[in-house]
């Protein structure tokens, strides 16, 4: 199982001129990072923390989203093929219990391992078209799970720098290479996990006001951009 990423050690100790507020997890003693959730189960700080999978047993952070996202691919990629491998199997056998007189106990047994194994499956990828097109979306926009329940509706990500750089933090900037589930030099996720890139548009907290200086600032340029575009 591939770990889904820690906290390097004594990371923030040195923040440098930097005087963004950090945050600090009491249970590991370490800074956190953006993005960075202490889970409770594994009982550890974890990089771009998605969720906790009970599936794998494991959190799915910075370094194993890929491979998350892989799963449920290739999951639903077995599962279409029973469904649609079993359809022509089913109509036949259905069609041959119907026409013949003589019942086979044997044949309608199969016959009824075939169905449950098309229902089944086909209960699955109901539900897992919706999941995977929900864990998608977040990739495109650059959220996490924990990140989704947070927003406001509508709200756009501060860490969306585009479609094609929000998929390749996840699955590497190798093209041939997203398809494979392993870790590569060059199918790696973008990044370390630590420091992001954010959107050029600043975001400003709720508790966050501008000096009077930038205030003013912003209040004459708007008026003077907007004679310059007519």
């Amino acid at each position: 199982m591939t770990d889904p990423g820690l906290v390097p050690p004594n990371w923030g100790f040195y923040m440098g001129d930097e005087t963004k507020r950090r945050r600090y997890c009491k249970m590991c003693n370490v800074w956190k990072p953006d993005r960075t959730h202490h889970c409770s189960i594994c009982n550890r700080c974890i990089l771009n923390m998605d969720h906790h999978c009970p599936w794998i047993n494991n959190c799915v952070g910075f370094y194993n989203r890929k491979f998350f996202i892989q799963l449920l691919l290739y999951v639903y990629a077995c599962l279409l093929v029973i469904v649609c491998t079993t359809i022509p199997e089913l109509v036949e056998r259905i069609m041959r219990l119907t026409r013949s007189g003589e019942f086979d106990a044997k044949d309608f047994a199969f016959t009824c391992g075939i169905v449950m194994a098309f229902v089944l499956s086909g209960l699955l990828v109901c539900t897992l078209t919706n999941f995977i097109k929900f864990h998608m979306k977040l990739v495109l926009e650059n959220y996490t799970t924990i990140e989704n329940l947070e927003r406001e509706e509508g709200a756009k990500s501060k860490f969306d720098i585009g479609r094609r750089r929000n998929w390749e933090q996840v699955f590497g900037s190798n093209v041939w290479l997203w398809w494979c589930p392993m870790h590569m030099q060059s199918s790696r996720p973008d990044g370390d996990g630590v420091r992001w890139r954010v959107h050029y548009t600043r975001v400003i907290d709720e508790d966050e006001e501008l000096p009077a200086d930038e205030e003013g600032a912003a209040q004459k340029w708007l008026p003077a951009s907007g004679r310059s575009n007519r």
